[in-house]
């Protein structure tokens, strides 16, 4: 028993020994394994870093190329302005110089004629009148004609066959070429003198009677005798809820179905919810808009004062681009409050009026006014410059019910009513009545 005990114990250190060696170069193995994993990890790090490089150093090349040629055309482009500006430099001389000697040439011409005038002049008629016009006319010369008593001395003494003996044509215009043409520059006074009755006959325009536009409103037509002046600016006057703005689109929209273009110029209120208000009258702007029948333009009181100042600027190319014919500014309270100064704010208001005018559009102003409080000082100065002044009624009777009518008080070139008249709010807009006559609580209107 004990000899199989010692050959199994040898038999197990045997089998341990074995296994160490095998787990010994199992582990190498694994170093190895790994050790050449690192290596290759450690090459392609190498071999990336270095494409990389390859690949940075490309970028920067064609960087550099690209700046380089952006570099060439900034000074190509450079080079070109250059030359463009010396060319323009050398064409404005080149037309300053021309203009100069054809605005020499003009008054040395001129100066000749009147030089010739006068020497015709001297031969058709006495001396000593025709001097004094002549003196008028050509003050710088005065020391070279004598008086007439010296020219009587001297006819005496060398008497000739000219009518003035003392200088002739030859003598006169050398002694008027010494002067300097500086000094005898043509003057206003001059030209007016040379202009004969035709010239001034042809500068006469013929005036003709202006003619009636229609407003399209029911029964306002009536009430003007058929319509309104053309190219005249009509104020409307009327307080919060009157209907003014109503009464302006209205204006526009009837135009635009006869085929007369319009322009809305509004202060404050947006085609957001203007357009959707207008559809419950049956007034749709936005296919008027969309058939370049209608425009609105919202603008900021100190926008439309620069315009002014710019005498119309986009407002009159607009106008002229599409023929439009009718305008409604709304209103023009704001434009007239941004100025402090009432001096300042009536010359704005002239400058307004002047410019519409030049437009020549029928205008209507609306303008926000009330009985019972203050207005704006220029508002008094707008009723003097406009063609037509209309006031549209808003009133509570004693009864508490709301009265609504319409006055004419000012309206040139027509026979208008001269009796307030009642209108009201429909479907189809604002229906004036003009055979009927307005109550305010049982007082009739005479």
């Amino acid at each position: 028993m004990a000899k199989t005990d010692a050959k199994s114990k040898g038999k197990i250190k045997s089998k341990n020994i074995f296994d160490i060696l095998l787990k010994k170069e199992s582990v190498n193995a694994n170093k190895r394994k790994e050790a050449t994993k690192k290596e290759t990890k450690e090459g392609k790090t190498i071999n990336h870093g270095k494409k990389t490089q390859v690949r940075t150093a490309k970028t920067l090349e064609k960087k550099t190329q690209i700046q380089k040629k952006t570099e060439t055309k900034q000074k190509i482009e450079k080079a070109k302005k250059e030359k463009k500006q010396e060319k323009r430099k050398d064409e404005k001389q080149k037309t300053r110089s021309t203009k100069k000697e054809k605005t020499g040439k003009v008054r040395k011409e001129m100066h000749n004629e009147t030089i010739e005038q006068i020497l015709e002049g001297i031969k058709e008629i006495g001396y000593e009148p025709k001097r004094q016009k002549i003196i008028e006319a050509e003050p710088h010369i005065e020391h070279i004609l004598t008086p007439e008593k010296e020219l009587k001395k001297e006819e005496k003494e060398e008497p000739s066959t000219q009518l003035v003996p003392i200088l002739s044509k030859r003598k006169l215009k050398k002694e008027i070429e010494k002067v300097s043409f500086a000094e005898t520059k043509p003057e206003k006074k001059e030209i007016q003198t040379i202009k004969t009755v035709a010239t001034i006959q042809k500068e006469r325009k013929s005036f003709e009677k202006p003619s009636l536009i229609k407003t399209g409103i029911p029964g306002f037509d009536e009430m003007c005798g058929g319509g309104i002046e053309e190219k005249s600016i009509v104020l409307i006057n009327g307080d919060a809820g009157s209907g003014k703005t109503i009464f302006g689109l209205q204006f526009l929209y009837e135009g635009a179905k006869n085929g007369e273009a319009g322009l809305y110029i509004s202060f404050g209120e947006p085609r957001e919810t203007l357009y959707p208000r207008m559809l419950s009258f049956g007034m749709n702007f936005q296919q008027l808009e969309e058939k370049q029948l209608f425009f609105m333009i919202e603008y900021q009181p100190h926008e439309i004062a620069k315009i002014m100042q710019e005498e119309g600027g986009t407002l009159y190319d607009l106008i002229t681009a599409y023929n439009i014919k009718r305008v409604v500014v709304d209103p023009i309270t704001p434009y007239l409050m941004q100025f402090n100064d009432p001096y300042q704010a009536r010359l704005a208001l002239v400058r307004l009026f002047s410019v519409f005018r030049k437009f020549q559009v029928t205008t209507m102003l609306l303008n926000e006014w009330s009985s019972q409080l203050p207005t704006h000082p220029s508002t008094a100065v707008a009723e003097f410059l406009a063609d037509g002044i209309v006031y549209l009624i808003h009133r509570r009777s004693p009864e508490g019910v709301q009265i609504r009518g319409i006055e004419i008080w000012k309206m040139t070139g027509v026979g208008h009513t001269e009796v307030a008249r009642p209108f009201a709010f429909t479907q189809k807009g604002i229906v004036i009545y003009p055979n009927e006559r307005l109550f305010f609580g049982g007082k009739e209107t005479k």
